[in-house]
């Protein structure tokens, strides 16, 4: 096990950011080796069940660390603070009302990197509600979420070029 208790800040945050980045990197090799190699595996729920485990494992995790009185929506928008699509996109948020989060992300690293690997787009809408709708239902179980869009979809009327994504979470009442 690494001593990290001796590294300093910035030696952490360095080898913190690499393997954020590996990790990413990995993601997205693996996901195009079971698509290329197994790709009835890819609709299989025991896959598709992953992004469940993995959003509501992400938010637990950050349960730990995420010490506030915050609740409600502004208690999601700490979470996303923290959140793995903080550390790799350029997330916009916007509080609608005490019960409604818009969560935008501009120029996407995945669709950038489908671009470079000659891929039209990212295919992230059905595993990217299951992924963010475990993760703000572990945070707070009366969250929901809905995607406004994602590629291919069309982006609403008047919505910048540089979004890539938009999705709504809001909290029933």
């Amino acid at each position: 096990m690494f001593v990290i208790d001796e590294w300093s800040k910035e030696h952490l945050h360095e080898v913190s950011r690499e393997l954020l980045f590996s990790l990413n990197y990995m993601w997205f090799l693996m996901e195009g080796w079971v698509k290329e190699n197994c790709p009835e595996k890819i609709a299989d729920e025991s896959f598709i069940q992953l992004n469940e485990d993995f959003g509501t494992y992400e938010a637990a995790r950050l349960q730990r660390v995420v010490k506030t009185e915050k609740r409600g929506i502004d208690l999601i928008v700490e979470f996303l603070k923290r959140s793995h699509w903080a550390a790799f996109e350029d997330l916009e948020l916007k509080k609608i009302s005490d019960t409604e989060l818009r969560m935008r992300t501009k120029n996407c690293t995945a669709q950038k990197a489908s671009k470079k690997w000659g891929m039209e787009y990212y295919e992230c809408g059905k595993m990217g509600l299951l992924l963010r709708g475990s993760f703000f239902k572990k945070i707070d179980p009366r969250a929901r979420v809905a995607r406004v869009f994602t590629p291919p979809d069309s982006r609403p009327e008047g919505t910048p070029e540089e979004i890539s994504c938009e999705w709504s979470i809001t909290l029933e009442q």
